[in-house]
């Protein structure tokens, strides 16, 4: 498979795990290589790619990073060295996330390598399970969501630092990222944009200055798909469950809060 001449990579992954990591990850995950099914055909094909790349063993010590921590996957391992990973069996395993769960050591071990405080570990591991604990939704890759889940969520607590408070904008619209970081609660960007309307005019009228639009946005596209999750064939909230689609003039809307009577959002 013909690869670009421009290559693009995290810069997340680049900084915790390095460069050639961060390149090979993203050519995996591009679907960029021709033949990833045995440990050797993987090497002969980043060989292919990454022509400047001349020691062969800085490719090989980068597929061993990234199969110790699982961001990679060849079902075939079929390589001569002292490098082990689990079984296809037990890691292709779907399970449930319970309250007990923590996030493996190797997980932890490239969080070790961010900024990332222990206080906003804890308080975003408990936000992590407790989302994931009441959608109730099997995975078998829960120690890489969450990896990406610390890392979007300390970028966006970083740059909420460097912006004034400010009130939000008619034309406000939401930072690339919160779209990625809702891709992980498995909500799309049609369907967080239904709720974008009803986000601005409630803040709007309320004139509140904040630095973290994009995270209060975050939180209450996601209390609003949950409750449209719980919700049955109730009229009184099915009539609120679109936002967008409007029977009634601007001030009429504008005044009537009925919609957010269930919602917090302070």
């Amino acid at each position: 498979m013909k690869i670009k001449n421009d290559l693009s990579f995290s810069t997340e992954v680049a900084e915790t795990l390095g460069l050639e990591c961060a390149i090979i990850l993203s050519l995996y995950n591009k679907n960029e290589l021709e033949d990833i099914s045995t440990y050797d055909n993987l090497v002969n094909s980043l060989k292919k790619s990454l022509r400047f790349i001349d020691d062969i063993e800085i490719i090989k010590d980068s597929i061993n990073t990234l199969l110790k921590f699982e961001l990679i996957d060849i079902k075939k391992i079929n390589y001569k060295n002292d490098y082990k990973v689990k079984s296809p069996n037990k890691s292709s395993s779907s399970f449930m996330l319970t309250n007990e769960w923590q996030p493996s050591a190797e997980a932890n071990e490239i969080l070790d390598m961010t900024d990332i405080t222990k206080d906003f570990y804890k308080t975003k591991l408990k936000e992590f399970k407790i989302y994931w604990c009441e959608r109730g939704q099997k995975k078998n890759n829960w120690n890489s969501t969450f990896i990406d889940f610390m890392r979007r969520e300390w970028t966006k607590e970083i740059n909420s630092e460097k912006v004034l408070p400010h009130s939000i904008d008619e034309n406000w619209y939401p930072d690339s990222d919160v779209f990625d970081i809702l891709n992980l609660s498995e909500i799309t960007k049609d369907s967080a944009l239904k709720y974008l309307k009803e986000f601005i005019l409630y803040w709007k009228d309320k004139g509140t200055a904040f630095t973290t639009w994009n995270s209060k946005f975050i939180d209450h596209v996601k209390r609003r798909h949950m409750m449209n999750d719980n919700m049955g064939s109730n009229e009184e909230n099915k009539k609120y469950s679109e936002p967008g689609k409007y029977t009634q003039d601007f001030k009429t809307r504008k005044n009537d809060n009925t919609w957010a009577k269930e919602i917090n959002l302070e």
